[in-house]
C-alpha cells in the first residue's frame, strides 16, 4: 500500500510541523521521529501544509512516497535512499501542475516618464501570478525557470498589443534563471521576434548581478548589444558594488535604488550620493533612472540633480492597461511644475 512517510532530524522542528498541520486540521501518527502521513492525503493537501510551514522547519525533514509495511528499524533503513527533501517534491509538484498555476498571471506596466519630454518613455513589465503560488516558485528550481521564462514571453505578447511603436520595454532577467546565458537570451531574441517588435525597444534588466561572474556579465552585455537590445542595471547605489559594476560594465541604463530616492530631500548625504552616481553616469553616455519617486519634494530633488527618467507612484501605480494620455497628461503637469 502507498503511504506518505515524512523523517525528521530533529524533535524540535517534528513538533513545530506537528502543530501547523493540527491546526490545518490534519491528525498524523507519529512514531519517534517519524510521522506516517494518511493514504488518502492528495499531492494538492499535502503541498498547502508545506506552503504553510516554516521553510526553517522544512530544512530538517524528508519525504518518502511509495509502498512498504515494515516499520522496524531494519525496514526504515531500506526506505532511506528514496527519502526526498520537500523542495523536491514541491518542486515536482508545481512543475506537473504549473499550466493550471499560472492560468491566471497577470502582466502589469510600470510607466517610466522621460524628463525632458514629459511623457512615458517605457515600460516595465511586472508578472503578478496569485499570491501563494509566488511563494511557492521560490522553492522549485524546474518551475522557477519555467515560470521566469513564461511570464516574459506573456509580457512580450501584452506589450506588441499596447500598440506604441515609440515606447521601450523593461523586461526583468534574475541570474539564478540564467544556466546558459547565450542560449537563455538567444531563445528571448527569437521571442522578441516572434511578436514582431523590435529588440531596440527592449531593455534588458539585470537584476542582482552581482551574483554573475564579470567575465559572464560582460559577455552577456556584449552579445545584448551586438543584438541591439539595451542593458540596465538595477539598484545602484546599494554598496560598494554598484560603482564598481557601473564603471566596469558600462549599461545603457542604470536604476537608483529607491532607498536612495526616498525622502532625498530631508538627506544629504543621499543627495551627495545620487548626485555623484548621475555624474558619473552621464560621462559615460549612461541614462539614469530615479526609481520610487513618491512625493514631490523627491520629484522636485532628483530632476534638479539631472535623472533622465523617473519612474514612481507619484505618476503611476502599475497596472495592467495603462493610460497613456492621463498619465502623460500629469506627467507635463508635475514636470513643468519643477
Amino acid at each position: 500500500m502507498e503511504k506518505v512517510l515524512l523523517i525528521f532530524d530533529s524533535e524540535k522542528f517534528l513538533e513545530e510541523f506537528l502543530k501547523i498541520s493540527n491546526e490545518l486540521g490534519y491528525k498524523f501518527e507519529r512514531r519517534g521521529n517519524l510521522i506516517l502521513l494518511g493514504r488518502n492525503l492528495s499531492e494538492e493537501e499535502l503541498a498547502a501544509i508545506f506552503y504553510e510551514t516554516e521553510a526553517e522547519v522544512l530544512k530538517h525533514v524528508k519525504l518518502y512516497k511509495g509502498e512498504f509495511d515494515d516499520m522496524s528499524c531494519e525496514g526504515l533503513l531500506d526506505i532511506v535512499p528514496k527519502v526526498e527533501p520537500i523542495n523536491d517534491f514541491l518542486d515536482e509538484f508545481l512543475f506537473k501542475n504549473i499550466g493550471k498555476l499560472l492560468v491566471n498571471t497577470k502582466i502589469f506596466f510600470h510607466p517610466i516618464i522621460s524628463v525632458e519630454k514629459k511623457r512615458v518613455w517605457a515600460v516595465e513589465a511586472l508578472c503578478r501570478p496569485p499570491v501563494h503560488i509566488v511563494d511557492l516558485l521560490n522553492v522549485g528550481k524546474k518551475s522557477s525557470q519555467f515560470s521566469e521564462v513564461y511570464c516574459r514571453d506573456k509580457a512580450l505578447e501584452r506589450f506588441s498589443q499596447l500598440g506604441d511603436s515609440q515606447l521601450y520595454l523593461f523586461l526583468n532577467f534574475h541570474p539564478k534563471f540564467l544556466k546558459n546565458p547565450l542560449e537563455n537570451f538567444g531563445d528571448f531574441i527569437s521571442s522578441v521576434y516572434l511578436y514582431n517588435l523590435k529588440p531596440e525597444r527592449i531593455i534588458v534588466e539585470l537584476t542582482e548581478h552581482e551574483a554573475m561572474e564579470m567575465s559572464a556579465i560582460k559577455n552577456l552585455i556584449s552579445f545584448l548589444k551586438s543584438e541591439k537590445v539595451k542593458v540596465a542595471l538595477d539598484d545602484i547605489g546599494t554598496g560598494y558594488s554598484g560603482l564598481f559594476y557601473l564603471s566596469e560594465l558600462k549599461p545603457d541604463i542604470i536604476k537608483i535604488d529607491m532607498e536612495l530616492i526616498r525622502d532625498i530631500h530631508k538627506h544629504n548625504l543621499k543627495k551627495v550620493i545620487v548626485n555623484y552616481l548621475i555624474r558619473m553616469a552621464h560621462d559615460n553616455g549612461i541614462k539614469v533612472v530615479a526609481e520610487g519617486v513618491e512625493k514631490i519634494e523627491e520629484l522636485e530633488t532628483v530632476v534638479y540633480m539631472g535623472v533622465d527618467l523617473i519612474q514612481g507612484f507619484l505618476f503611476s501605480k502599475p497596472t495592467e492597461n495603462p493610460n497613456f494620455e492621463e498619465i502623460d497628461k500629469k506627467a507635463e503637469e508635475l514636470l513643468s511644475s519643477v
